[in-house]
């Protein structure tokens, strides 16, 4: 099962000391259908609801599967002023639920 993934960054201190923090994380799967998992560490509520409406739309508009290049659509419409959206990597052996959290704890914990 193919998946792909990138993970969302923050612009955090943008007066003092702008740089990025990692804060959640889109995977995409193989489908059929909506396969989008899109999660975020505690705190970025603001990130969390935007993704969900992302969501929203592609369900008002009826759409019943994701385009080959959806990740790389929303990685290069995020505004630089508001945070980032990582490379796309895509990886094998997970189900999309437990790539969203392996990814997820990996970047609450780096070390």
């Amino acid at each position: 099962m193919r998946l792909r993934y990138m993970i969302e960054y923050a612009l955090r201190d943008r007066d003092a000391d702008p740089h990025y923090d990692p804060i959640g994380v889109w995977v995409q799967g193989p489908g059929p259908g909506l396969d989008i998992i899109m999660e975020y560490l505690p705190g970025n509520d603001e990130f969390a609801e935007d993704a969900d409406w992302v969501i929203n739309r592609l369900v008002e508009n009826d759409i019943k599967a994701l385009p080959e290049d959806f990740l790389e659509y929303h990685r290069d419409t995020m505004s630089p002023y508001r945070g980032m959206r990582g490379e796309i990597v895509e990886t094998n052996g997970y189900s999309s639920e437990s790539c969203a959290t392996l990814i997820l704890s990996s970047i609450s914990n780096p070390n």
